[in-house]
């Protein structure tokens, strides 16, 4: 075997290993030939506790290039609804943001502006919902504007079928926020163990 593909063995391995250890890595690109491209591609999940008619794992996608990882998990924390909802402007509610999830919509402006208004709001990650709410299964890739505004917090892509039906289920429970964990670590668990939302594919 080459020292070439002696190179490729050990980036992949290292790969696996960083995936397994939750780094928050976007992706990891393996291969040091021309044409060979393979990619580790990440994920993050965050568990709804409460309304428990809305208590499933969700998959959640960190943006490409911009924001931040998670420096601990978070449990029992409340995701409450940025207002206005397309999160383009500076939040009426911004008093109950503080230290919390904030779940804002994609649309009328850029992911980095409205990941950096709900962190001008003190909150600790931003999940942006697809405006398509019938979409589930396809995840957009967040990335900057090219502003160079500093944004320090986590800025997370969530499918719009997921976000519709948790805001619904908060609606219908007479509820402001969600309480939630996240990131949940499920590395190890076998699919079928994991309570995933029914209408969606992982």
């Amino acid at each position: 075997m080459s020292l070439c593909h002696y190179g490729i063995i050990l980036q992949f391995l290292l790969c696996a290993l960083l995936l397994s250890l939750n780094i928050l890595l976007i992706e990891c690109e393996i291969g040091t030939v021309p044409n060979l491209r393979v990619y580790l591609d990440t994920a993050l999940y965050m568990e709804i506790v409460e309304p428990e008619d809305i208590g499933y794992t969700f998959r959640i996608r960190p943006a490409k290039d911009f924001g931040t990882g998670f420096h601990h998990q978070y449990f029992g924390i409340h995701l409450l609804f940025g207002e206005p909802f397309h999160g383009c402007s500076p939040f009426s509610n911004s008093a109950r943001l503080e230290n919390t999830v904030v779940l804002v919509e994609r649309g009328g402006c850029s992911f980095v502006t409205k990941t950096y208004n709900v962190q001008q709001a003190g909150a600790i990650a931003a999940i942006i919902m697809d405006n398509d709410v019938r979409n589930d299964e396809n995840y957009i890739d967040m990335i900057a504007d090219g502003t160079e505004r500093s944004v320090n917090i986590p800025a997370l892509f969530l499918l719009g079928k997921d976000g519709h039906m948790i805001r619904q289920s908060l609606e219908e429970n007479g509820l402001s926020a969600a309480v939630v964990n996240i990131p949940v670590n499920i590395t190890g668990i076998p699919l079928h163990n994991v309570r995933q939302p029914p209408w969606t594919l992982w």
